[in-house]
């Protein structure tokens, strides 16, 4: 396993967790990371659920590697906003901050931060232009339900 993968490997199992989405959609997620592929990447998947219909809001699966730059990257595929390539950008320890643009000409903020024993997963995403307002967010608390 990448020595850049240590803040993570903490985060291993399944994580779950009630939360808003886009126009104050109520949602229950799902985050499961485990290591993948020889302990090569590390798998994100996240399904967020509508917490009234249980439909599908928002799906995404995410491996994390090293790249050639020695960069650490996400392969991203999302059903909001398609395939992305997503470095993790310099945050504070305790966390993982990631960003990219989505097919759409969006760019996409995605962070992972621990508080006490739980993670707290935010996103938003806007058009790509100076001073565009967020078009859509999400904020779920999550616990640790496998691990």
């Amino acid at each position: 396993m990448h020595k850049e993968f240590a803040p993570y490997i903490k985060w291993f199992g399944e994580w779950a967790g009630h939360g808003v989405s886009k126009t104050n959609i109520q949602v229950f997620t799902r985050l499961a990371i485990r290591p993948r592929l020889a302990d090569q990447v590390i798998e994100f998947q996240v399904e967020s659920m509508d917490a009234q219909s249980s439909k599908l809001v928002h799906g995404v699966v995410a491996l994390m590697g090293l790249g050639p730059d020695g960069q650490l990257r996400l392969a991203v595929l999302s059903t909001l906003h398609g395939a992305m390539d997503m470095p993790v950008t310099p945050e504070d320890p305790g966390a993982l901050a990631i960003e990219g643009v989505s097919v759409e000409g969006n760019r996409v903020v995605v962070s992972l931060v621990e508080e006490n024993d739980d993670l707290m997963l935010t996103s938003y995403w806007k058009k790509e232009v100076p001073g565009a307002e967020p078009v859509g967010f999400s904020n779920v608390k999550l616990q640790r339900v496998a691990g």
